[in-house]
């Protein structure tokens, strides 16, 4: 199991690095961000209910939509934010200076909530080797984005 795990990762990642350039690419085509976002959230949408309808979900379930708290749902703006983020970046800086630049903001992200154990995820400690994987993936950043 924590070999399809670790591939599942590496093609969620794989799958990130082609999706961005796609969002940027349409942000070019449309002549801009926020508009290349709509296509895609719909596409998202319907996407998700095919998804939840053919994996077990029933249309009473979607009830309990009511029973979210209000702070989850802002990882819908978060969302947006991402994209467009990504779509004014990518063109300015690089596919792959954004890329390790997402994935140090995540690593730092994470071990600050992940140390108190935010939304209900299991607390974990740092660890000095945790420290040490950070600090070798902000001096990776560095060279990547200023490496010239």
């Amino acid at each position: 199991m924590i070999l399809q795990n670790l591939a599942l990762g590496l093609t969620l990642g794989a799958a990130v690095a082609i999706y961005f350039p796609m969002i940027a690419k349409s942000a070019q085509v449309l002549g801009s961000a926020p508009l290349a976002n709509v296509p895609f959230f719909g596409i998202a949408f319907v996407s998700s209910l095919i998804i939840a309808f053919t994996t077990g979900s029933r249309l009473a379930d979607f009830g309990k939509f009511t029973q979210i708290p209000p702070i989850l749902l802002t990882a819908g703006v978060m969302s947006a934010g991402l994209i467009i983020g990504s779509s004014f970046l990518i063109p300015r800086i690089g596919l792959g200076t954004f890329v390790v630049l997402l994935v140090a903001g995540q690593i730092i992200a994470g071990f600050a909530f992940g140390q108190i154990g935010i939304f209900g995820i299991e607390p974990q400690q740092l660890s000095i080797a945790k420290v040490a994987g950070a600090g070798l993936v902000i001096a990776g950043v560095s060279l990547v984005s200023l490496g010239g």
